[in-house]
């Protein structure tokens, strides 16, 4: 009697512990398959994130290319100013040498503004192409990392 008693005990207490095992739902194939799909998305956000800053540094080129028109059709003037200033030398008509001076030095700070112009439009020229080279390069990366397999319910 108090065997039988001593193993229905045992055999409600096994049942329990039976009870609490833990099966998961998801096999470490599946699990590994997920991450690499959160991977692929997290780079695929650093890529869209990188065509973002291409198109605000693009922005920046288009404004720098303003300028730069800008600078050179003032650099263009002022040279044309002087070269005709200075032509009125070889005439009998009366040159002014201090305006011939100031004539000469906006000419000059003109044409180093354009430089100066010119160096920032092609130094913004090359970060722009550096990024699409690292906007590319990324883009083959996911490229291969892409998972294909198909989850069926």
């Amino acid at each position: 009697m108090k065997g039988i008693l001593f193993l229905n005990l045992l055999l409600l207490f096994s049942l329990s512990l039976l009870a609490q095992t833990y099966t998961p739902k998801v096999s470490r194939d599946s699990l590994g398959v997920l991450n690499s799909r959160v991977s692929v998305l997290k780079i695929n956000m650093e890529v869209l994130e990188m065509k973002i800053k291409e198109s605000e540094e693009e922005m920046e080129v288009e404004k720098l290319r303003l300028k730069l028109m800008e600078t050179n059709g003032d650099a263009k003037v002022s040279a044309e100013r002087t070269s005709a200033n200075s032509a009125k030398t070889g005439t009998d008509e009366a040159v002014d040498l201090k305006a011939m001076q100031k004539l000469s030095k906006k000419a000059k700070s003109d044409s180093d503004d354009a430089i100066k112009a010119l160096e920032r439009f092609n130094k913004q020229i090359s970060k722009v192409e550096k990024l699409r080279m690292e906007i590319q390069a990324e883009e083959r990366k996911l490229s291969y990392l892409k998972p294909w397999v198909a989850f069926h319910k």
